[in-house]
């Protein structure tokens, strides 16, 4: 009759998530993802009561491992106590592979370690502020000034692309009369 009934999960806390961040930032960056790739797949077989984890393969969907919805509620607890923060009861339905939930769960662990992730909040960050009333004045200036920077940052993207910085003469001969016009203004401080 014990067989039957399931042990309860190993309740974590926030000293595991301590000591998991620790421990993947005293590994050098490219390390790391593996390192937490394991620790998920660890917990996935201790949750689906799997001998190890020679049966997870890291790109293989928690569905046809057999997650169901008690199980994965109960990787979220394992993996919030792990982690030190509050996971969502959707997670293994949101990042349905051991290396997507990987990833997600690295970028909350060491976030100043996901540059994708950094200029996302960044994004983020100034789509609230300018969705702020501004006065129409203002608003001009900003999205001139907007433009301006979309346009170094399509310049300096196209260079990247093509391996070098982009000629001046050919940034010129590319630019509208109106991108000419708003770089001459933001030069001279008039804009």
């Amino acid at each position: 009759m014990r067989g039957l009934v399931r042990k309860p999960p190993r309740r974590t806390t926030t000293a595991d998530a301590g000591s998991l961040r620790d421990r993947l930032l005293a590994l050098p960056g490219e390390e790391r993802e593996g390192i937490l790739l394991d620790v998920v797949r660890e917990n996935v077989a201790a949750v689906l009561q799997y001998g190890g984890v020679t049966g997870i393969a890291p790109t293989q969907s928690f569905a046809s491992l057999g997650f169901d919805s008690l199980t994965a509620v109960e990787l979220r607890n394992r993996l919030a106590g792990l982690v030190g923060s509050r996971l969502p009861a959707s997670l293994v339905f949101d990042y349905p592979t051991p290396v997507l939930l990987t990833g997600h769960l690295l970028g909350l662990l060491l976030p100043e370690s996901d540059p994708s992730q950094r200029g996302a909040d960044t994004l983020d960050r100034l789509e609230a502020m300018l969705a702020e009333e501004w006065p129409e004045a203002e608003a001009g200036k900003v999205t001139a000034r907007l433009e301006t920077l979309l346009v170094r940052w399509r310049d300096r993207s196209k260079a990247v692309a093509v391996g070098g910085a982009p000629d001046g003469d050919d940034m010129l001969d590319s630019a509208t009369d109106d991108e000419v016009l708003r770089y001459i203004d933001d030069e001279l401080g008039l804009s």
